[in-house]
């Protein structure tokens, strides 16, 4: 049995090492915040950030990236969703552009509670992205139209594996990031192959996608790239089909494939039957 002194000692070696990690990583980047313009090109960006702001500069990153694909890109800490929100919301009406919202950590359990107060507005949100939110976050509402949540579920400050709420029914794509040694809360917003998916996917945001889409939900192999793919589709297989086949057909990893489908890689598949394969809703980035 796990005794409560065991459970603070763990949790007050987890605090000390936020404060150590914040001490190096602002002592070589400064967490400038991004003032983007209230309109673009392409759409809309609303950033939070998590508790400790100033060892979120990853968000930062990510933010110029977004700019950069003609994006307004916009942070706050993550207690002033209510503010951002209702200026989101006047924006919209004022001038309707697609909207997207990133949150980590505890920010993005702000993400999610700015995209509820648009859906009681009746405004969409065309994409929310969640980095490792905590299990007190709610679920994703019905005006969200993409959703992308990267988590750990084997850490305590995150965790949260956000299920899709009553109504929705856009893409849906999480991955659990439980098996990367590299990858800890407080680093998982500063992976540049990441951010640059993101930031491509913000790009699309207005992407909808053809035909049904089926909710990914995929735990990343420990080694190789981390492919965000933004939900799933299904397929019918050809006689004489297996797994391998199917991931060769379509350029997907064999193991995104057994684990969708629930199969063995050799096992042959009847014709026509039902296989999910997961898919990119826009370009891929490079």
């Amino acid at each position: 049995m796990i005794r409560a002194k065991d459970t603070a000692a763990c949790t007050a070696k987890w605090i000390i090492a936020i404060l150590i990690a914040a001490c190096f990583v602002t002592a070589g980047k400064a967490a400038t915040p991004v003032g983007a313009p209230a309109t673009s090109v392409h759409g809309r960006a609303y950033m939070f950030r998590g508790l400790i702001g100033m060892i979120d500069w990853g968000m930062d990153q990510l933010a110029t990236r977004i700019d950069r694909v003609g994006v307004a890109a916009d942070i706050e800490g993550y207690s002033a969703w209510r503010s951002v929100a209702a200026q989101a919301i006047s924006d919209y009406r004022r001038d309707p552009k697609p909207i997207t919202v990133i949150g980590h950590s505890i920010g993005g359990d702000s993400a999610v509670q700015f995209a509820e107060a648009l859906e009681a507005a009746h405004v969409p949100v065309s994409l929310l992205i969640t980095y490792d939110p905590t299990r007190a976050a709610h679920a994703i509402p019905a005006n969200v139209e993409r959703y992308i949540n990267l988590y750990q579920s084997s850490n305590i400050l995150g965790g949260g594996d956000l299920e899709p709420g009553r109504g929705f029914h856009g893409h849906y794509a999480s991955y659990n990031l439980k098996d990367r040694p590299e990858i800890v809360h407080i680093n998982l917003d500063k992976f540049d192959r990441i951010q640059e998916q993101l930031a491509a996917k913000v790009r699309s945001a207005a992407l909808r996608g053809e035909g049904e889409a089926v909710p990914l939900r995929l735990v990343p192999p420990a080694t190789g790239a981390i492919e965000l793919w933004d939900s799933g589709e299904p397929i019918a297989a050809h006689a004489g089909d297996t797994l391998q086949t199917v991931a060769a057909t379509y350029h997907v990893p064999v193991w995104a494939l057994i684990q969708l489908n629930q199969k063995a890689e050799r096992a042959a598949l009847t014709e026509g039957e039902r296989i999910v394969v997961p898919r990119y809703l826009g370009a891929k980035s490079r």
